[in-house]
């Protein structure tokens, strides 16, 4: 599935609502996410990606494609994500070393950090299609996380 397709997206909230340890880490959360992976048209990922979420005690309630108003927006170039996403880069040093901005109630977004690296370990079971020159490391996937 391509990198921030309904598919992928559908993927993720499907396999995080399955998840009892994700579940747990995110009991009582209400938040929404705008993800903004940033064009890299000389590395061949020529438009942004722009999804967004929304979580309600724990669970994925929706999932989108396009810009909405949410609590927390995290933009990065689309390589940044790509690292993340292969283990190559942790989400939380993305984040403290500014390659991975963002815009929100910063505390509480670090209050959730266990939750955070449970879900990037779930999204690294979805068989994922990057772009450009990122296809190289395309993520074949596993039920197993």
């Amino acid at each position: 599935m391509k990198l921030g397709s309904l598919d992928y997206l559908q993927a993720v909230m499907a396999r995080a609502n399955a998840d009892e340890k994700y579940r747990e880490l995110a009991k009582g959360q209400y938040e929404t996410y705008t993800l903004v992976l940033e064009a890299e048209p000389k590395r061949g990922v020529e438009e942004p990606v722009i999804v967004g979420f929304g979580c309600q005690d724990g669970a994925f309630a929706e999932v989108w494609e396009g810009q909405r108003a949410t609590m927390f927006t995290l933009s990065a170039p689309y390589g940044v994500w790509v690292d993340v996403l292969r283990g190559k880069l942790g989400p939380v040093k993305a984040i403290t070393m500014r390659r991975l901005k963002t815009q929100g109630p910063f505390l509480q977004l670090l209050k959730g950090t266990e939750r955070v690296l449970r879900w990037v370990d779930i999204l690294r079971t979805i068989p994922t299609e990057f772009e450009g020159e990122y296809e190289q490391y395309n993520i074949t996937g596993s039920e197993s996380g």
